[in-house]
């Protein structure tokens, strides 16, 4: 099944962002990062450009399925496990995992 991530998952609010990212404590910790950086200078235009920059990892998180869909497709990339899988170049031509062609149903 393919996931996308759905832009409405999460509010584009620096709470909801928060909430969201727990997911990914690692993105958590960048979020926190940057939204101390812009909010020690009390810098609104720079907190609002933190939420928008982490909003669509926020989406991302909040999208159910969609994380644990790229998680196992990594897992099986880094294991070697490639079989059937299709990857798209900036033309939207296909590809299996040795760079053969194939045609948009996986087939060569």
């Amino acid at each position: 099944m393919v996931f996308a991530v759905d832009p409405e998952a999460c509010e584009r609010t620096a709470d909801a962002v928060r909430v969201a990212l727990q997911r990914r404590p690692d993105w958590l910790q960048a979020f926190e990062q940057d939204w101390l950086s812009a909010a020690a200078d009390f810098d609104s235009e720079a907190l609002e450009r933190v939420v928008d920059k982490w909003f669509p990892f926020a989406c991302a998180c909040a999208t159910p399925g969609y994380l644990d869909e790229v998680e196992h497709t990594v897992k099986r990339m880094t294991e070697g496990d490639t079989e059937g899988m299709v990857f798209f170049d900036d033309d939207g031509n296909t590809y299996d995992a040795d760079n053969r062609p194939v045609d948009a149903r996986g087939h060569g």
